[in-house]
């Protein structure tokens, strides 16, 4: 139980989605509720049973306004559908309302809106309207005492053949069935026909003062522009019509201005008898409605609380289901009874009702059966912090009859509603629901994949398999997508009949392990959803092959110009590795890179820079962020072998005498084989006899002396000799003359 703070002014601002302010009703005078008290009659509504709720038709439709026509009147005589089949005790009428009347509702519509009226029962009972060709449920629309004429608006699905039946409860009544309009079984592409409710706003107020409307006369009622929140092309408004001060036994008709006034009829009176009904009805020529009043005079206040989108408005659609009963606190099902000037929170949304809580109202008939006291009662959000200074049911003192009202119970999205009891004593409520309004309808995603792990450029691609169904079931509309994401990357799956696939190349991507989701964007109708699978995806790196192969097996130092290496780098099913890739070629502590394009690649070794020597090949590859490295040594070594010298010297002078010349100065050139310079700073032996000198080469020449009295007198060869070094082999040589002392 809970107990808001009460405030003449509701303090919600409005909901999550910046919709219209919700319906609030508008309570009566506690002087006009009083006059009530002429209702009569032992008590009689419908007992609670087990119902099993479901949506009739799986739908979630939009509303079509009709100018009101009559589909049924039992009475004998009236010459409509039905006359002289008055109801009798505890039987059923079935009426057809599918292409019938002056504007008929087509076939395939999901449900209708209904006004019903209990002509001069025999009994007090109730009528109980749900879809033809299903078990009675343990609901009510309608309550009556003998002898009263009493009407209620209906919210009802339809079979698949268009009809509803009617059901009496007890005694014989007539009755009297008006269609007000329609819900579609999908949504209008138009976006027309969306329900939005507004805080009440009095279009016409006469009750307390004003002009009451005259006998045969209808008035004309403005109800869309910035006094009432209603936008110029709604189609049309719900609209709580309170008749009192009637001068004789009457009835208002409300229509669409700029029609004809219809053969229908939305609220019944006595003498001075205050009665409240709602009202659907169409907005015509400009903006306006009429109500017309059948004879005497009678007081109206009209109040507008909701309202159906033209074209290109955004509001929530219809779904209908089973009429199922919520709440019944005799029994207690769902809430306990309600003290007065107390409040019940009663959930909507549950698991038995299986109305979401997403919903932003449902569409109820609120039966409350009432103390020997006067009294109202108030549903409102449970949201709000305060119970607004409205009402949606009145009931006068000693009144032993339930009276009914039909509420768009306004649940702000939360499921649940709260039932505020005015003052008096304590009372039993219940609560039957028709259906209930949603923008949009939840949908569930799932995903999965042809396989939970790869190796990245192996399959040729990954394939997930993504589906959307809506809450009952239903398929999402071909051509839609459900984007499945992996990582950084994403693929569309466009759907048919529900399911998609779609798929991710291997090397889109890198190695690593990945959670799968997919998203369901929703549309105008559909509400997004999405869901991660159960199952990552891991990307395992690839293996990696890399081959290495040398110009030549042998070279001699100095001689070629290069040794030339040629590599490939392939991964473990022949794919080449990325072009710009680098394989290491390993040559004993020498290295050189090659760049790979095609998978194949090219690097070189000047022939001096590794010694001489006999040495192992090898390539290595590190691999990368999706690759494993691998490596290979060349089935042949590298043998570097020296390079061949060749030696010369020449003197000067060819004779000296002896003690007079300072010295005999020896010229000596070293080359290789091929006419490379030896290295600076090498040496070669000159010899003359027993004499020898030394020659340091610069640029493969260099000199060296012997002086004159080293020698004796006498003829001598002269001869110069290179050792070599590690690269080199040595050589000498001998000069063409001889040094004479």
């Amino acid at each position: 139980m809970f107990v808001p703070a009460r405030s003449p002014i509701s303090s919600r601002a409005g909901s999550k989605d910046d919709r219209p302010q919700r319906r609030m009703p508008i309570r009566l005078g506690t002087a006009l509720v009083a006059v009530l008290g002429m209702l009569l009659g032992p008590l009689a509504v419908a007992a609670s049973a087990a119902t099993t709720p479901h949506v009739t038709t799986v739908v979630m439709g939009s509303y079509v306004s009709v100018t009101p026509f009559r589909i049924t009147d039992t009475r004998a005589g009236s010459g409509e559908p039905n006359a002289g089949k008055a109801i009798s005790v505890n039987s059923t009428l079935d009426v057809q309302v599918t292409k019938v009347g002056t504007a008929p509702v087509p076939a395939g519509t999901a449900a209708v809106v209904l006004n019903v009226t209990a002509v001069e029962p025999s009994a007090s009972g109730f009528l109980t309207v749900f879809p033809e060709g299903i078990t009675t449920p343990s609901v009510s629309n309608l309550n009556f005492s003998p002898g009263e004429t009493v009407a209620n608006l209906v919210t009802v699905p339809l079979s698949s053949s268009g009809m509803v039946s009617i059901y009496n409860h007890a005694g014989i009544t007539n009755v009297v069935v008006d269609v007000e309009g329609y819900y579609t079984s999908t949504p209008l592409g138009s976006n027309s026909g969306l329900f939005n409710s507004l805080s009440p706003v009095r279009a016409l107020g006469t009750l307390d003062s004003g002009s009451a409307i005259g006998p045969n006369t209808s008035q004309a009622v403005t109800v869309t522009g910035s006094a009432t929140g209603v936008l110029a092309n709604a189609t049309a408004v719900v609209v709580a019509a309170t008749a009192a001060h009637g001068t004789k036994t009457s009835f208002l008709t409300v229509y669409p201005a700029g029609v004809s006034m219809p053969n229908a009829s939305n609220v019944n009176f006595a003498v001075n008898q205050v009665v409240a009904n709602r009202v659907t009805v169409g907005v015509g020529s400009y903006g306006r409605i009429e109500i017309y009043n059948h004879t005497g005079t009678v007081n109206v206040d009209l109040d507008v609380d909701g309202y159906y989108t033209g074209s290109g408005g955004t509001g929530s659609a219809f779904v209908p289901m089973t009429p199922t009963r919520l709440t019944d606190t005799r029994v207690p099902t769902n809430g306990t009874p309600i003290a007065a000037n107390t409040s019940e929170e009663f959930g909507l949304s549950t698991s038995a009702s299986a109305i979401p809580s997403s919903a932003d109202a449902v569409a109820t008939n609120i039966t409350v059966v009432p103390s020997d006291a006067t009294g109202y009662l108030t549903v409102y959000p449970t949201s709000d912090a305060t119970v607004p200074v409205a009402s949606d049911v009145n009931w006068p003192a000693s009144n032993s009859r339930a009276v009914p009202n039909f509420t768009v119970a306004d649940t702000a999205g939360t499921g649940s509603v709260g039932v505020y009891n005015s003052h008096g004593g304590t009372i039993n409520l219940l609560i039957d629901a028709f259906g209930y309004f949603e923008r949009q309808l939840p949908t569930s995603t799932t995903v999965s994949q042809s396989a939970t792990s790869v190796t990245y450029g192996h399959e040729s691609a990954t394939v997930f398999s993504a589906g959307v169904t809506a809450r009952y079931g239903e398929v999402v509309p071909n051509d839609e997508a459900t984007t499945v994401q992996i990582g950084a990357v994403s693929c569309k799956a466009v759907l048919k009949d529900g399911k998609g696939t779609c798929a991710i190349a291997n090397t889109a991507l890198p190695a690593g392990s990945y959670a799968v989701s997919a998203i369901y964007g929703g549309d105008a109708n559909l509400s997004g959803s999405s869901v991660s699978s159960d199952s990552k995806l891991t990307v395992y790196k690839d293996a990696t092959r890399v081959t290495i192969s040398e110009s030549a097996t042998s070279v001699i130092y100095g001689h070629e110009s290069a040794s030339v290496f040629s590599v490939t780098g392939t991964t473990h099913y022949g794919e080449a590795v990325p072009d710009g890739e680098t394989l290491r070629v390993q040559v004993g502590s020498v290295a050189c890179s090659a760049v790979l394009k095609d998978d194949k690649g090219t690097c070189t070794m000047a022939s001096t820079t590794l010694p001489v020597g006999t040495y192992p090949l090898s390539v290595i590859y590190d691999g990368d962020a999706n690759l494993n490295g691998s490596s290979a040594s060349s089935v042949s070594k590298l043998t570097v072998d020296k390079d061949a010298t060749s030696t010369t010297v020449s003197e000067s002078p060819t004779s000296v005498t002896y003690g007079h010349e300072s010295a005999a100065v020896f010229s000596v050139v070293v080359t290789t084989h091929y006419g490379e310079a030896v290295s600076n700073g090498e040496t070669a032996t000159v010899q003359v006899g027993s004499a020898t000198c030394k020659v340091v080469l610069e640029s493969t020449k260099g000199t060296c002396t012997i002086s004159d009295t080293a020698l004796a007198t006498g003829s001598y060869s002269v001869s110069a000799a290179y050792v070599g070094d590690t690269n080199l082999g040595g050589s000498s040589g001998s000069s063409v003359s001889k040094l004479t002392v």
